[in-house]
């Protein structure tokens, strides 16, 4: 279960919860229906944390560049789950696409953060959206056309959509895959993408090879060298990326340092050098959303980039005692007194960023005002 923290303001005194409520811990404190019967009460919640479930507020119209990445997870789940041959599917997803190319635009640092320090929804989604914000970072260094820019990310998008609807534990766990369904689900998801009418050869074929490797070694078909197209492995990496810095049921997330280095240099001999090179241009050698341990003993989260790869921008979220800075402060890394000295996987501390701290109102969640006013709506009188 993953949670969205409340802010002050958002609950009142007495008034009946349309949801339950928790811990920073994911305990739970206050049932649906019940209530906080004093102001006293509430603000010391509100001070130790009070949670709620984060995707129940996604469906609401997106405004921030957060709020458009969520709902990007939330859209895809509702047309994955009705695609047929009656809606208009391609131009559906291309509208996401585009959704997802704006937030970029608006705000990268918070869009990539997003992929890194948000949880909710399907996995199966979930990592598909986070492939494509990636994926959006990358063709931004590339200064790739917009219309090739929406067919990756609608590609990325749908590269799974064939597993749509299957075990969740399954999927997660690509051990649990026979090596048939491994093989051949880029086959049936380009299948399943024609049937729908998609028509964008670019879109289709990246689908088709995401799994592909310059070496021969991918599959379905075992393509070599520049048979495989550009934004087939763009799609591919930035796929890898994404699954090895989500928290899931039976693995913690791994460090984006360490990825990184795995990705791009052991598994360097799979994709294109070039490509690589404009992945780390695209993120830097510390991702933003990356949990950092600093000279001086504090834990931080990157923050912005700076000219300098190796040194961004960072928010010291704990100070060396333990003790949770509020709001986070704002570090530079390049004096050596709070250099980046070492990379953490961050689930301690995920439960306890609220990235509106660190980015500001590009980085508001969904308000939760339209939830609690539709929930005290009184039900209409039928005769």
């Amino acid at each position: 279960m993953i949670l969205r923290r409340i802010r002050e303001g958002e609950l009142g005194v007495g008034q009946p919860l349309p949801w339950p409520l928790y811990s920073q811990k994911g305990t739970l404190l206050f049932t649906e229906g019940s209530g906080i019967e004093s102001a006293d009460a509430l603000e010391g919640l509100l001070e130790l944390g009070l949670y709620m479930q984060a995707d129940l507020t996604w469906h609401q119209t997106p405004e921030t560049p957060l709020q458009m990445v969520l709902h990007a997870v939330r859209r895809m789940e509702a047309l994955l789950q009705s695609a047929n041959k009656e809606t208009d599917f391609a131009a559906e997803v291309t509208a996401v696409a585009d959704m997802l190319s704006t937030a970029y635009h608006r705000n990268p640092d918070v869009v990539i953060a997003t992929v890194i320090l948000q949880r909710g929804g399907s996995y199966v989604v979930r990592h598909a959206v986070n492939t494509a914000c990636v994926a959006a970072a990358v063709l931004q260094a590339m200064h790739m056309n917009e219309a090739d820019t929406r067919s990756v990310l609608a590609a990325a998008l749908t590269m799974n959509i064939c597993l749509q609807g299957w075990d969740e534990a399954a999927v997660v766990d690509s051990a649990d895959f026979t090596p048939l369904q491994d093989v051949r689900h880029p086959v049936t998801g380009m299948e399943k993408l024609r049937e729908l009418g998609v028509v964008d050869d670019l879109w289709l074929r990246a689908v088709l090879e995401h799994h592909e490797m310059i070496d021969g070694s991918g599959y379905p078909c075992g393509l070599y060298g520049s048979r495989v197209a550009q934004a087939s492995q763009l799609i591919g990496l930035a796929d890898l990326f994404c699954a090895r810095v989500d928290e899931r049921a039976h693995r913690q997330m791994d460090d984006t340092h360490l990825v990184l280095r795995d990705v791009l240099i052991e598994r360097g001999r799979h994709f294109d050098a070039t490509l690589g090179a404009y992945f780390i241009r695209a993120l830097g050698v510390y991702p933003i959303g990356s949990l950092v341990l600093l000279a001086n003993g504090e834990v931080a989260v990157v923050s912005n980039r700076t000219d300098r790869v190796d040194a961004p921008w960072v928010h010291a979220l704990r100070s060396p005692d333990g003790s949770n800075y509020q709001p986070p402060i704002r570090r530079q890394t390049q004096p050596i007194e709070t250099s980046i000295v070492d990379t953490l996987s961050g689930k301690a501390l995920l439960g306890s960023i609220d990235m509106a701290d660190i980015w500001g109102e590009d980085a508001f969640d969904f308000p939760l005002k339209p939830l609690l006013m539709a929930y005290r709506q009184p039900a209409a009188i039928t005769t």
